[in-house]
């Protein structure tokens, strides 16, 4: 298995972002990212995409309503070819046009808390009643910062230190999304830095929230393919789009501890076929199905390259938990089965990995 560190949230000069594409992806490589695609607000910029050194560069759009105020239901659309803004006000068709393309589409920051002393107001995603989208941005760390602007010196602190408050996906989130999958929707999540670079001010005060590269080291994803990225364009943007599609990735919070060579998988004992393959096995990672088989018996295998408090989830609730850098568990019910593993980082318990489920079917 063959892992990248990704981004799929960030703007430039051509929306509301601080910096041109170049310069962008120049944090990106002086921040170990190895995928970044671009999603400013309603645009497509054609002549962008390609591999940067080791850096492959995508295009995609962050499309919303801009008759809405304030402007809600963002939707990322990936790995696009073209403007879709003709679909802004009617979400199920932006979401049908996505897929139609080719693309991957996730909904963007889906739940959120206003900031009134700054008059930014909660910008969630209000048409739960469509389908189709690929996923879920779960972790958006622009969005989980704008929750600490209570006061001026709360945001004054939260601007200088921010490793002290940021702690995780919303729990509403995390929520929707098990609702979700319990349902019985496949809906994979991603982590987005929601990059735009912009400098603020209070009083004598001036800061930049935040620079392009510490974000692209703090919540990004983890893209597991099973052979490595072609240096053929076209080839590539296949593969992080199919990774994508399949939930074969995973939300990490780097600046907590690398998160690289976590790994969540599945086995049955009768080898059983996994569904969401083309080539059928007994073998399952996040983001795949798998049969309970005759056995009834599934083990589910979790390691992280550093130690953590590790808790398997079944349908929202833990199931299993313990401390160290591994936990096995012998599943013998269907259900959607999922990761979250947390650090202590600055002083506290942190969120640090949230894999996605893997579907244990009867």
């Amino acid at each position: 298995m063959y892992e990248y560190r990704a981004n799929f949230h960030q703007h430039t000069t051509r929306s509301d972002g601080a910096e041109t594409h170049q310069t962008v992806i120049l944090a990106g490589l002086e921040a170990g990212l190895e995928v970044m695609v671009f999603t400013d607000h309603n645009t497509h910029v054609a002549g962008q995409e390609g591999w940067h050194q080791n850096l492959l560069v995508l295009m995609g759009i962050e499309v919303n309503d801009t008759s809405q105020v304030p402007e809600h239901s963002h939707y990322l659309c990936l790995g696009v070819d073209r403007d879709l803004n003709e679909y802004a006000a009617r979400p199920q068709q932006l979401i049908n046009a996505v897929n139609d393309i080719g693309g991957a589409g996730f909904i963007a920051h889906p739940f959120e808390r206003p900031a009134p002393l700054f008059n930014e107001g909660e910008i969630p995603w209000k048409h739960w009643e469509t389908s189709g989208y690929t996923g879920l941005e779960i972790w958006n760390y622009m969005s989980e910062f704008k929750s600490f602007l209570g006061s001026k010196l709360q945001a004054v602190r939260a601007a200088w230190f921010p490793e002290y408050f940021i702690t995780g996906p919303f729990p509403e989130t995390l929520a929707r999304w098990d609702k979700l999958t319990q349902a019985g929707q496949r809906v994979a999540a991603i982590g987005g830095a929601d990059a735009h670079g912009q400098t603020y001010s209070m009083g004598p005060l001036s800061r930049t929230i935040f620079p392009y590269a510490y974000l692209f080291g703090a919540v990004r994803t983890h893209l597991l393919t099973e052979a490595p990225l072609s240096q053929n364009l076209t080839e590539a943007k296949g593969q992080v789009l199919d990774a994508l599609r399949r939930g074969h990735c995973f939300v990490a919070y780097d600046l907590a501890g690398d998160t690289t060579g976590f790994r969540f998988t599945a086995a049955n004992a009768d080898e059983q076929p996994v569904f969401a393959t083309a080539d059928a096995g007994p073998k399952a990672m996040q983001g795949d199905e798998i049969s309970l088989g005759h056995l009834q018996m599934i083990e589910l295998n979790i390691t992280t390259p550093l130690r953590a408090e590790i808790r398997l989830l079944k349908d929202g609730q833990v199931a299993a938990s313990g401390r160290g850098q591994s936990l096995s568990y012998i599943a013998s019910e269907p259900g959607v089965y999922r990761v979250e593993c947390y650090r202590v980082f600055k002083t506290r318990w942190r969120g640090w990995i949230f894999s996605n489920p893997i579907y244990v079917r009867a």
